[in-house]
């Protein structure tokens, strides 16, 4: 996420669908998209040298903001709400054994949440079956989209 004093980067494509060769810096984004037209008004400081850029121009901005290289993406089903409207999350330990975590999210990517603390990278979230199990339970876990292993243990079916 943008911190004071970070600068984000901005690139133009001009009218005519050619690339303008320099980058230049978001100052100001307005927080309303116009619904006509869908676009978004934004203030970038751009270096000009050749006066190609003039007052009252369209062109399209690429703005590459809010990208974090280490973020945590948990599908929605495996985080939940706790009774005081706290986001948690059901963890599968190294001793597979199942234990609650308080997590923060920050928003919805697709079908998933973005994660800003308390998970980490290789924690096993569980985000199937999390009505039938409990704090402590242990269990075996299996990647999402894996067969579970809850088929029976044998076959009564004949003739197949």
């Amino acid at each position: 996420m943008q911190q004071e004093g970070d600068t984000v980067p901005v690139s133009v494509t001009l009218e005519d669908g050619s690339r303008y060769p320099y980058t230049g810096k978001l100052e100001l984004t307005e927080v309303a998209v116009d619904e006509a037209t869908g676009t978004v008004t934004l203030r970038a400081i751009l270096p000009n040298p050749q006066h190609e850029l003039l007052p009252g121009m369209y062109v399209r901005a690429s703005v590459s903001q809010g990208v974090q290289a280490q973020a945590i993406l948990a599908p929605q089903q495996g985080i939940t709400r706790d009774a005081k409207g706290n986001a948690t999350a059901l963890v599968v330990g190294n001793d597979n054994k199942v234990a609650s975590r308080q997590v923060t999210v920050s928003r919805v990517i697709g079908s998933h949440w973005l994660v800003s603390a308390g998970l980490q990278a290789g924690d096993r979230v569980v985000v199937e079956g999390t009505s039938k199990v409990r704090v402590g339970m242990k269990v075996k876990a299996v990647e999402a989209g894996t067969s579970s292993g809850a088929a029976p243990a044998s076959d009564d079916r004949e003739g197949e």
